[in-house]
């Protein structure tokens, strides 16, 4: 009788037993917690889903409004573990968060962030100064509160797991791992080591104090991942270590119904841009801005909408007024699939400027798999040098201007405005790449094997 069941239940008998039997490790995630506000989110989120959630716990300062889909355990760090060294600490107000346990009808902790209108004219110079001079990592300590300590003594994890990208982070990653003794997992999203030190004043000082610090958590850890390939291959030529690429995966279940199958386009040819404005790519994004303006005052049926959390913020206001251009609020996550599926053409950018190539010249922007599996061909503007104009120009599944050149992206729009085949040979390339690379069930079970085998 038992068998007659479970012969009828069929496939879903199956998925249940796969589900079921799969291990996974308990994972404190230290600096990042779950949501779909960012790229660093939305990976993190993508390479979780499925996750046991009882296996999950999260622990990051400032943490607002976070999903309880993937992890319901979440510790926000904040005035008991961030301890405001003297002179710093007489100041009368602290803008730290609290700190504890984040619960589901709170959604975050109350905080007590300065406001826009109470920071002064002289706070800004005050602030400005302590990052530039690079005091703002001596003003204060981290320690390991007996409430944090409890918090996770109770969740008993087997590995840490960081997307590291600051000195603060590498130094409550450094104390965990001391604390805890349990291994280590880092994933790097953006080239900081090579660039965090040029923020601050002497710039050879605080390159040498944090390249000393991330050296020595990297040495520590027992898995290190990347971004992308072209970062794996620069970090083991740089540091003699091997790092896995790991890059956002997307659910093809959900994205691939939505995927364009019509290519021809009536009226106004709509480009769209998703994501931030913002460092290594806010140049980039004003650049095109003009020249879509351009067009459109010379009589071409083209518009550029960007969907943006940044969109009052005064690079989108300075362009927000330009002719074929409208700056718009990001939509929800689960609303993309369809957006960019309407649209003629997807805008990927990066700034030609050094500090911009520094900085996301190994990195692969998180909506790169979304835009590919969208069908919606892809118009990269980026240098040549960068992994994501190497990945497209490798796999022909996206037009690429890889100069600075006005001319260069104008033609590049014109040509994809009236060649309706090349539109669709580049997206067929595209979509079908992402099925390979990207789909969410491959990689996980990839990422899954990496941390378990972390543990053992």
């Amino acid at each position: 009788m038992i068998m007659t069941f479970i012969a009828n239940s069929g496939s879903k008998i199956t998925s249940f037993l796969e589900v079921t039997m799969v291990e996974y490790p308990r994972v404190l995630i230290s600096g990042q917690y779950f949501h779909t506000r960012s790229g660093s989110g939305i990976t993190l989120s993508n390479l979780f889903s499925g996750w046991d959630k009882d296996k999950i716990a999260a622990t990051a300062s400032y943490i607002t409004n976070p999903s309880f889909d993937i992890c319901d355990n979440y510790y926000q760090i904040g005035l008991k573990e961030i301890i405001i060294r003297f002179p710093f600490n007489l100041k009368v107000r602290s803008n730290l968060p609290s700190s504890g346990k984040v619960l589901h009808s709170a959604q975050s902790l109350s905080q007590t962030i300065l406001s826009k209108t109470e920071r002064t004219f002289l706070r800004r110079i005050y602030d400005n100064f302590l990052f530039s001079s690079g005091l703002i990592h001596y003003r204060s300590t981290f320690r390991i509160s007996p409430e944090l300590l409890c918090w996770i003594r109770s969740f008993n994890p087997e590995i840490i797991y960081s997307q590291l990208s600051s000195l603060e982070e590498i130094r409550i990653v450094t104390a965990l791992h001391k604390e805890l003794k349990v291994p280590l997992v880092i994933h790097i999203m953006d080239d900081w080591p090579k660039t965090i030190g040029r923020r601050y004043f002497p710039r050879v000082l605080w390159s040498k104090i944090i390249k000393k610090e991330f050296l020595y958590l990297f040495s520590s850890a027992t898995a290190l991942l990347s971004i992308s390939e072209t970062m794996s291959e620069e970090y083991y030529k740089r540091y003699g270590l091997k790092f896995i690429p790991f890059h956002n995966p997307i659910n093809i279940e959900k994205w691939l119904p939505y995927s364009k199958v019509n290519w021809e386009n009536e009226g106004d040819f709509r480009i769209l841009y998703s994501g931030r404005i913002g460092r290594a790519n806010g140049k980039a994004i004003i650049f095109m801005a003009h020249i879509i303006n351009e067009l459109k005052l010379s009589g071409e049926k083209v518009i550029l909408d960007i969907y943006t959390p940044d969109y009052d913020n005064k690079d989108a206001i300075s362009i927000n007024d330009l002719s074929g251009i409208n700056v718009k609020k990001t939509v929800d996550y689960k609303e993309m699939p369809m957006l960019l599926a309407s649209y003629d053409l997807l805008f990927l950018p990066l700034d030609f400027d050094r500090d911009g190539i520094r900085f996301a010249k190994l990195s692969m922007p998180t909506k790169t798999s979304e835009y590919m599996i969208s069908g919606t061909p892809i118009l990269i503007y980026s240098p040549e040098e960068t992994a994501v104009a190497k990945f497209f120009g490798a796999n022909n599944c996206g037009y690429r201007v890889v100069h600075q050149s006005e001319v260069e992206l104008k033609d590049a729009i014109q040509f994809l405005v009236s060649n309706k085949d090349y539109r669709q040979t580049i997206s067929s390339n595209a979509v079908k790449l992402a099925k390979e690379k990207f789909d969410d069930k491959k990689v996980r079970m990839k990422f899954r094997r990496v941390l378990l085998t972390a543990t053992t």
